[in-house]
């Protein structure tokens, strides 16, 4: 125990002189000081995240169809409001029908 407290405070002392060695050379010109975790917290380089697609693409539908447990499985009809898809499962041929919305839900399965 006295060995990981000895650890830490080694650590913290470490961590605090070079916290004050890296600001002392930005106290020349004017002070500025950031902290972020991680890549993209600067502002120069942030980013807006991606929007979320808002239709079920036939390719999606066809992957998650074939998690599903339907083998073959192919784009049958593919318009506005949903997505079939249809293959075969333990020698059966079936039909998974996708809603053309985000995530590909399941409405249903014949």
């Amino acid at each position: 125990m006295l060995n990981f407290v000895k650890t830490t405070l080694v650590a913290v002392s470490l961590a605090t002189a070079g916290m004050s060695a890296s600001v002392a050379p930005a106290a020349a010109s004017s002070f500025s000081f950031s902290f972020g975790v991680g890549p993209g917290y600067h502002s120069s380089h942030w980013r807006a995240p991606r929007p979320a697609r808002g239709y079920c693409a036939p390719n999606k539908a066809l992957r998650k169809a074939r998690r599903m447990g339907i083998r073959h499985a192919r784009i049958v009809r593919a318009n506005r409001r949903v997505v079939k898809v249809a293959g075969r499962s333990r020698g059966h041929r079936v039909q998974a029908v996708f809603a053309n919305t985000r995530r590909c839900p399941v409405i249903a399965r014949r």
